[in-house]
C-alpha cells in the first residue's frame, strides 16, 4: 500500500469515527435530558423497573447518558464519558430490556447493546484525531516540546 492510499485510509476512519461519535453522542445527550426533564417520571420507571435506590440512580443515570454523550459528542474526556455511557447500558439491558429477547421491537437489549459496544469501543480507542482530546493532546506535546528545548541560563 503506498503512503498516499494509507493516509487517506486513515483520514476515512477517522472521519467513519468521528461521525459515529458524534451519532451516538446525541443518541445518549437526548436521552440523557429527557431523563433530567422528567425526573419523578424517571424515578417512577426505575421504581417500576426494580433499580435499587430509584431516587439516586436517576442522577447517575443522566449523568452517564447527558453528559456522558456531551463528551461523546465533543470527544472530551471520552474514555471517562464512554464508560458511564456503557456502565448506563450495562444497567438498562440488565434491569430493562433482558426479559424480553433480543428485538428491540419487543422492548429487547439490542439497541443498548450497540451503544453499549460502541461506548466500549470509545473507552479502548479514545475519540480519534478530530476531538478535543486530540486539540488538548497536540497542544501538550507541542508546549512540552518547546519547554524541552529551551535554553536553561543559571546565572
Amino acid at each position: 500500500m503506498s503512503e498516499q492510499s494509507s493516509l487517506k485510509q486513515q483520514r476515512g476512519e477517522a472521519v467513519a469515527l468521528t461521525a459515529l461519535r458524534a451519532t451516538v453522542g446525541v443518541i445518549f445527550t437526548v436521552h440523557g435530558a429527557m431523563k433530567l426533564l422528567d425526573i419523578p417520571g424517571t424515578v417512577q420507571g426505575f421504581t417500576h423497573l426494580g433499580i435499587p435506590y430509584p431516587q439516586y440512580a436517576v442522577y447517575l443515570a443522566i449523568a452517564g447518558e447527558l453528559l456522558g454523550g456531551l463528551g461523546i459528542f465533543f470527544g472530551l474526556l471520552t474514555r471517562v464519558a464512554a464508560l458511564g455511557a456503557l456502565c448506563t447500558m450495562a444497567v438498562a439491558i440488565g434491569y430493562a430490556h433482558l426479559g424480553h429477547g433480543l428485538l428491540a421491537k419487543n422492548g429487547g437489549w439490542e439497541y443498548p447493546l450497540v451503544l453499549g459496544l460502541v461506548a466500549l469501543y470509545l473507552v479502548t480507542t479514545g475519540a480519534g484525531p478530530f476531538s478535543m482530546d486530540a486539540v488538548f493532546r497536540r497542544r501538550r506535546d507541542s508546549s512540552s516540546h518547546f519547554r524541552s528545548h529551551r535554553v536553561r541560563s543559571y546565572a
